[in-house]
């Protein structure tokens, strides 16, 4: 079987199990059906331009090799030993150090935590614009902009136009005084 016939399988599977919850969700009540009807459609927007995007280019192209993007190393050739290879380290079969675990951890009950004070809205923005500045992603200005963007889509999809009322955190009474 073909790479490119089992990508257009696994593309098919997704898009029917989209389209499958797109039926499913018309059942439901309409403000039941606000969230799963929107993320369903674009999925199966997606999933068409997917389909349609890995079948009209060579399939030399497709070859993505998913962890050399994610550790943006170059790609060594298959020629020169293991223990040369730039970007690879010697600790093959070893799983992720528990250091890397607990700070995963750490960073999910510390949004959790900001969400229980501060509310939703301002712990996305706080979390992400420290994210983007300490992971060193972007700099100062370019994080300030991606993260204004990100909490305002957040907002305006929840708030305004799923008209969902947000938890404004334990902390409001304190600045709701002012």
């Amino acid at each position: 079987m073909s790479r490119r016939l089992q990508e257009n399988i696994v593309a098919a599977v997704i898009l029917f199990i989209l389209l499958g919850v797109i039926y499913l969700s018309w059942g439901y009540g309409p403000r039941a059906r606000m969230v799963p009807i929107p993320v369903a459609a674009f999925g199966v927007i997606m999933m068409v331009i997917q389909i349609i995007w890995q079948n009209l280019r060579p399939a030399e192209e497709l070859h993505v090799d998913l962890l050399e993007v994610l550790a943006k190393r170059e790609k060594a050739p298959a020629s020169m030993p293991k223990e040369k290879r730039p970007g690879e380290k010697r600790a093959a079969g070893r799983g992720p150090s528990w250091r890397a675990e607990a700070i995963a951890y750490g960073m999910v009950v510390l949004f959790t935590v900001m969400i229980y004070l501060a509310g939703p809205i301002p712990a996305i923005f706080v979390f992400t614009g420290g994210y983007f500045l300490l992971s060193r992603h972007y700099t100062w200005g370019r994080a300030l902009v991606y993260t204004a963007i990100f909490t305002a889509v957040i907002y305006l999809l929840f708030a305004v136009a799923l008209d969902v009322q947000l938890y404004h955190g334990l902390l409001e009474p304190i600045f709701s005084q002012s």
